[in-house]
């Protein structure tokens, strides 16, 4: 059985949890769900791999049903004001790690991810949430690279001047 998420009366979305822990969470054969490979959310009742966990029953959600399977797996959603279409949660914006490879390793590199950190809240509050994701990856990418590249040198520096301090001791 896999992992599946599911909606809460609220219209939050919940999981991953496994198939035969869901009536544990409150999940009945109305409950709308989703798993990896669904098209769309689903009443679990209707779902073939979860017949035998829940009778038929014939759809009757007291929420609005998504159009789409989610983008992503966050824990929970909330409505766009004055519809029922669910918002992508916003993706974190790696501004931390961004700061401590400014600090700590690479400052050029740093301030690029730092560039990239502080477009995503904007992107994602203008509505663009591909473009929000496109730049916390990159505010990312960037930062790991700055801070793989800090270590990179701190240790070509230690092997350079430890043996030069060695040699310097013979």
């Amino acid at each position: 059985m896999g992992q599946f998420y599911y909606l809460t009366p609220q219209n939050e979305q919940r999981g991953p949890v496994d198939a035969s822990q869901l009536s544990a969470y409150g999940v009945n054969a109305n409950t709308m769900v989703w798993t990896q490979g669904m098209p769309q959310w689903a009443p679990a009742g209707q779902v073939p791999e979860l017949k035998s966990f829940f009778p038929a029953a014939p759809p009757s959600p007291s929420y609005a049903m998504p159009q789409q399977a989610p983008q992503s797996m966050a824990y929970a959603q909330t409505n766009v004001p004055g519809t029922n279409q669910p918002t992508m949660p916003k993706p974190g914006n790696n501004m931390v790690l961004a700061v401590l490879t400014t600090v700590l390793c690479c400052l050029p590199l740093g301030v690029v991810s730092i560039i990239y950190a502080s477009k995503v809240d904007n992107l994602y509050n203008a509505g663009d949430y591909a473009g929000a994701v496109s730049a916390a990856k990159s505010a990312r990418t960037w930062a790991l690279v700055g801070l793989i590249g800090g270590i990179v040198f701190f240790i070509i520096y230690l092997l350079i001047y430890g043996g030069a301090a060695i040699a310097s001791m013979n």
